[in-house]
């Protein structure tokens, strides 16, 4: 407590600290006071030895009061304290702290409005209302877009205007836009007085649920999880062993680099680069590795073993329910000539070649009494749904049923106006069977498909609950395939005993692939892009709110459209409002899985329509959706998700001719799968991966279960690629097909060719140069990749050259069945498996240098003798006169 001793000298103010009601310290113009005297009060009727607070009565002057909410609590009952502070409202009073001196509540006659969260449709409603009861209704912007858009999409119908300020105009929409974004009010209010509605933008939108970057060129890629250190390798003789890397050596005169694997018990095993297309690669990983074999042991030959007696149980299982099918008789759907053409009126887009064959194979399917089961294979916006929709008026044309289904109900809606729209004008009836769809709705629909009068049926799950009844169904459409379960795909088959099946899918799982791969499985890929597609740019790296933001105004202000990828339902909301401080400039729209049919419809067709800058949503964008304009996608834990997740989220982008991008983030810290994920991921860049992503996957997780869990054992025991290998030679034999495994070519010349570190200086590099060119199955191939090594590395030096000219000569004797190609003292040798060897005589001795054929070995000996340095000239020429 501080009293002016002398109200004349403001700096004459003695200030008494209390604990309690004892007085404690005492200041006198801010010096300390050690002693004082105690003087009684005159006309003061309280003991003069008390010193409380009761003292304020016997002092005048101003009163200052520090910290008065505690000290009001020195006064013990409500009495005395409702009497304290009636006394200071009397006195002129100076309070520091939370003042607790009563103030009187005004209350006003406005009326706060709520959050609208992006649902635009009760915006339009309330705006109606308004405008109807006379109220003037002012809207403040932070874009003109988003004005335009509201008075085009929204407030069609109703009175709008744009305006410079806030202003009265009874039964009119103003529109005025904020000079500062940044600085814009937020929230509402509408005054029943004045009559007056004042809105803000943030009430639609709001409270919903320069570093370089690190692009990763598109370019071609064989293998995606390319050849490197640390991967496991199968040898067919001595079985699984750890690739450590390479070693060169120099053996009679020859240097070559050598592959280290190492094997159980710190066996190694020095492999020659050469023989690189014998071994396989086994799918472990440090995270979960396979049992290294051990040398000079029979185990791998025990194993390999194993696995072909249970190759042999799969692949009689395999062709038994192939066969099957194969012998059911099921609903022939042939050509309907007047009714066939009918559906081109309606299709804008013209057929790529793939597309074109994949319909005839299709359609030729549908027309045989054989049960078709078709997978169409291709790119996130390839035109898959082409296919599906003429194989549908096959159908339709027939008489017979189809029904689509599809794993969200957004990409159900989708699908739904597709073919709607394909079907205008035809006497085709098309319904959709979804969440969106009311009860009443959805009893009128399954009434029809029981009794007919519905033709094409688009649904998801809800497709397979009981109670779903056709008349005659003849067709079933299953998109996206692997998202569904094999339970619900024997559902689906319980529809109708043989029916024709047509499966699409971007990213086949490993079990629809694998069953295509052993052939018991129809199969058309559309690796064709639209005209004018161009390769998605993909950014891998560790999150960075600055490229975050740079991302999003790079398409912003290109007037394109970005989705944000944020997979916790729970911090949506605090994630929006991150990336509304991140970026105020953007709009953004929020879609996640627990929202009602209604309001995630809407967000999605506004999102479409242009309402939102940035869709911040959960996966359940990841099927079919195609919006145009969105050309950037950001996953901000792309970690967590799938290679056929991340795949089926970038085709969300570069649907168009725009350039797109696509920015999978990650925290600092990965474990070897995810990091073998999201870099196969961004080496796919090439339009038509997602089949070879497939594949890499099955490599990375492994195939599952084929028929039941007795496989997986055996696949992990020899890894899948092994595995298929003998399964196919399994299945090869049961069809009663000849199959005979080509040995790999053996090469001997005394000859340095390798691909040198002086060269080629990053050993991961080499590596991978040296595993492309040994998958490679293409001299067209061997020449691109000779290409690239120019660009990148400069004129290909002798022993470069001589390396990649001897795997071209191995690639051709292989296909010409030659075994052994060996130098000896006087001549080379070129040996042959076929004892019977057709080759073009004549040509043979117009050579410029001496070739005789040979019988025992069967081939041709070419004299060393003027060759002068043209020895795999012309092992090469020979090799092109054998027929």
């Amino acid at each position: 407590m501080s009293v002016y001793l002398d109200e004349e000298d403001e700096e004459k103010v003695l200030r008494l600290e209390f604990f309690g009601d004892e007085l404690d310290t005492m200041r006198y113009a801010d010096e300390a006071v050690e002693r004082y005297v105690l003087a009684p009060l005159e006309d003061a009727d309280i003991d003069e030895t008390e010193w409380s607070s009761n003292l304020l009565e016997q002092l005048a002057g101003k009163v200052y009061l520090d910290s008065s909410e505690l000290f009001a609590g020195e006064l013990d009952d409500e009495t005395r304290m409702a009497a304290f502070w009636e006394y200071l409202e009397t006195r002129e009073v100076v309070s520091f702290g939370r003042d607790p001196l009563g103030i009187p509540d005004e209350k006003s006659d406005l009326e706060a409005l709520g959050y609208y969260r992006g649902k635009l449709s009760d915006f339009a409603n309330d705006v109606e209302g308004w405008l109807g009861g006379g109220y003037s209704v002012t809207l403040l912007l932070k874009f003109e877009r988003t004005g335009r858009y509201l008075r085009e999409k929204v407030l069609e119908g109703l009175e709008s205007k744009w305006t410079q300020r806030v202003e009265t105009h009874p039964g009119v929409l103003g529109l005025s836009i904020g000079t500062d974004i940044n600085s814009a009010s937020k929230g509402g209010y509408l005054n029943p007085d004045t009559k007056e509605v004042v809105l803000t933008e943030d009430l639609l939108y709001g409270y919903q649920g320069a570093r370089k970057h690190n692009k990763l060129p598109g370019r071609r890629v064989h293998d995606a999880v390319q050849l490197a250190v640390g991967d496991y390798l199968i040898h067919p003789d001595h079985g699984i062993g750890r690739f450590m890397g390479l070693e060169p050596r120099q053996v009679v005169g020859v240097t070559r680099d050598y592959l280290i694997l190492r094997y159980a018990g710190e066996g190694k095993l020095y492999l020659p680069v050469e023989q690189l297309p014998l071994l396989r690669r086994h799918p472990g990983t440090t995270d979960d590795p396979p049992r290294l074999s051990t040398l000079g042991t029979n185990e791998w030959a025990r194993a390999r073993e194993k696995a072909r007696v249970n190759a042999q149980v799969l692949a009689q299982k395999l062709i038994r329910t192939y066969a099957e099918r194969q012998v059911s008789k099921g609903v022939s759907l042939p050509e309907v000539p007047d009714w066939d053409p009918l559906i081109e009126e309606n299709c804008p887009f013209t057929l790529t070649n793939d597309q074109r064959q994949a319909v005839s194979l299709t359609l030729r399917d549908m027309a045989k009494e054989t049960p078709m089961d078709r997978l169409i294979s291709g790119d996130v916006g390839f035109g898959k749904t082409e296919v599906a929709i003429r194989a549908a008026h096959r159908a339709v044309g027939n008489g017979a049923q189809v029904a689509m289904l599809v794993p969200t109900t957004v990409l159900a809606q989708q699908h739904y106006e597709t073919f709607r729209e394909r079907f205008e004008g035809l006497p085709v009836t098309v319904e959709g069977l979804s969440r969106f769809s009311t009860d009443k709705e959805a009893r009128a629909i399954l009434k029809g498909l029981k009794e007919g009068t519905v033709d094409i049926v688009i649904g998801t799950h809800r497709l397979l609950s009981e109670g779903v009844k056709f008349k005659n169904i003849g067709l079933l459409i299953i998109d996206e395939e692997h998202r569904f379960g094999v339970g619900q795909k024997e559902k689906m088959k319980s529809f109708k005993a043989n029916l024709d099946i047509l499966s699409l899918s971007a990213t086949p799982i490993p079990r629809t692939l694998y069953m295509s791969l052993v052939g018991l499985r129809d199969v058309s890929q559309i690796m064709t892009p639209p005209a004018g597609r161009k390769p998605i740019q993909t950014v891998l790296q560790p999150y960075d709110r600055q490229v975050v933001r740079d991302a999003l105004m790079f398409e912003l202000e290109r007037g394109g459209k970005v989705f944000y990828i944020h997979d916790r339902i729970g911090s949506m909301g605090s994630r929006a409002m991150y990336l509304q401080s991140l970026v105020p400039e953007a709009r953004i729209g929020v879609a996640h899985g627990r929202m009602g049919g209604d309001e995630l419809e809407e967000i999605m067709l506004r999102f479409e329509e242009g309402a939102f800058d940035i869709l911040l949503s959960t996966t359940i964008v990841e099927s079919g959706l195609d919006i145009a304009g969105a050309n950037t996608l950001i996953v901000e834990r792309a970690d967590r998700l799938g290679l056929a997740q991340l795949y089926q989220l970038r085709g969300r982008v570069g649907r168009r001719s725009t350039e797109a991008w696509a920015y999978l983030l990650y925290p600092g810290r990965l474990t070897e799968q995810a990091q073998r994920r999201l870099y196969a991921m961004a080496e796919l860049n090439d339009l038509g991966s997602g089949h070879l992503l497939a594949e890499k996957d099955m490599e990375i997780r492994g195939i599952g279960n084929l028929l039941g869990p007795e496989q997986h054992g055996h696949i992990s025991a020899v890894s899948l690629e092994v595995y298929t290998e003998m399964l196919a030679e399994e299945i090869a034999k049961l069809k009663g097909e000849q199959t005979e495994a080509r040995k790999p070519v053996s090469i001997d010349l005394g000859l340095d060719a390798r691909l040198s570190p002086s060269y080629i200086v990053d050993d991961d590099e080499r590596i991978g140069f040296y595993g492309r060119l040994s998958e490679t199955d293409s001299l067209a191939e061997i020449g691109r990749i000779q290409r690239e090594m120019r660009e990148r590395y400069g004129p290909l030096p002798e022993e470069v050259k001589t390396f990649t000219e001897l795997v071209k000569i191995r690639l051709l004797a292989s296909q010409k069945g030659v075994a052994t190609i060996a130098e000896h003292m006087t001549d080379v040798q070129l040996s042959f498996e076929q004892e019977r060897i057709d080759y073009d005589a004549q040509a043979l001795k117009k050579l410029p240098y001496s070739v005789e054929p040979t019988r025992y070995p069967p081939g041709f000996s070419i004299k060393k003798k003027g060759l002068k340095g043209k020895g795999l000239e012309a092992i090469s020429d020979v090799l092109y006169l054998c027929g």
